[in-house]
């Protein structure tokens, strides 16, 4: 069973190259993915931790205007828009 290149070593096949990867060059893919999978994982950290507060939120928020047919609460100066 053959095994196939990862994505690192993808990467790191550049047209013309004769097999062999510079070192400093396989450090940097390496570095570069692991940042970008850091940054991916905080990011959708926030962006959890936002809707979940938002949920929140929403959950303790008094319901106003909860007897208008239209499920809208119209303030008395609101210009409607």
């Amino acid at each position: 069973m053959s095994r196939q290149p990862g994505v690192i070593d993808r990467l790191l096949d550049l047209p013309g190259g004769e097999g062999e990867v510079d070192q400093r060059a396989a450090t940097f893919a390496r570095g570069l993915v692991l940042g970008a999978l850091v940054g991916a994982a905080i990011a959708g950290s926030t962006i959890w931790q936002r809707r979940q507060a938002a949920r929140e939120a929403s959950r303790h928020r008094p319901v106003v205007g909860a007897g208008s047919e239209s499920g809208r609460s119209v303030d008395a100066g609101s210009t409607g828009r």
